[in-house]
C-alpha cells in the first residue's frame, strides 16, 4: 500500500489568534462572525452549533481562518476531534486551538480521511510520541506529517460511509444517555417530593 504524508495532499495550518484581529468595540469596520471553541466539538465527533460562540472582528478575516466545505478541522489539545466541515458549517472563524486541514490532492476524498484521523487514536499516538503523554497537545508540524493510505477512491467512500454512520449512531447513543439522565432526575424528584 502507498502511503502520502498529509503535508503532500494538504494544506495544514493553525487557525487565528483571536486576540489579535478582535474589535474592542462594534464599529463600522468591524466584521460579527461566529467561532468555533474548545466546546463546539462534541464527544460524538461533530459540532455542537448551539456551542458556538460570536466573535467580532476589527476587520475581515483572511479566508485562511474562515471554515470551507470539505476542511477538516483538528483540536489541537485533548480530546483530539477530526471533524469535516459541512454546508452548514461553512464560515465559522477557526481558533489557534484547531488545526485547519485543507486537502489540494484528489488521491484522498475529506471524508475518508477525517475517518481515518479519528481511527485507532491516530492523533492520541502523535501527542504520546512528540511528548510522551496523551494530556498534551499536537503541533502542526507533527500533524502534517502523518502518514496518509492512498487507497481506491471506492474503497474510501466505502469506509467514509461507514465512518458517517458511525458518528451518527454514537450521537444517537449519546442523546439517548442524556434522556435516560434527565428521566432519572424527574424520578427521583418525584419520589423525594421535589427536592
Amino acid at each position: 500500500m502507498t502511503y502520502k504524508k498529509l503535508s503532500d495532499i494538504a494544506e495544514v495550518q493553525s487557525g487565528l489568534v483571536l486576540s489579535r484581529k478582535e474589535a474592542k468595540f462594534d464599529s463600522k469596520q468591524s466584521v460579527k462572525y461566529m467561532r468555533l471553541n474548545l466546546r463546539s466539538i462534541n464527544d460524538g465527533g461533530s459540532i455542537s452549533e448551539e456551542s458556538l460562540d460570536r466573535y467580532l472582528a476589527n476587520e475581515k478575516l483572511e479566508e485562511q481562518f474562515i471554515s470551507s466545505k470539505d476542511d477538516i478541522i483538528v483540536r489541537l489539545f485533548p480530546p483530539f476531534r477530526p471533524v469535516l466541515i459541512t454546508e452548514s458549517l461553512i464560515g465559522l472563524v477557526v481558533p489557534s486551538q484547531f488545526a485547519i486541514i485543507r486537502l489540494r490532492s484528489d488521491d484522498v476524498i475529506p471524508e475518508f480521511l477525517g475517518c481515518y484521523l479519528s481511527h485507532r487514536n491516530i492523533l492520541e499516538g502523535l501527542a504520546i510520541r512528540e511528548s510522551g503523554q496523551a494530556s498534551s497537545g499536537i503541533k502542526i508540524s507533527t500533524l502534517s506529517r502523518v502518514e496518509i493510505p492512498l487507497l481506491p477512491l471506492d474503497r474510501q467512500k466505502t469506509i467514509a460511509a461507514y465512518g458517517e454512520m458511525h458518528i451518527k449512531r454514537k450521537q444517537l447513543y449519546l442523546d439517548l444517555i442524556q434522556q435516560y439522565d434527565l428521566k432519572m432526575d424527574a424520578v427521583i424528584n418525584r419520589a423525594i417530593g421535589g427536592i
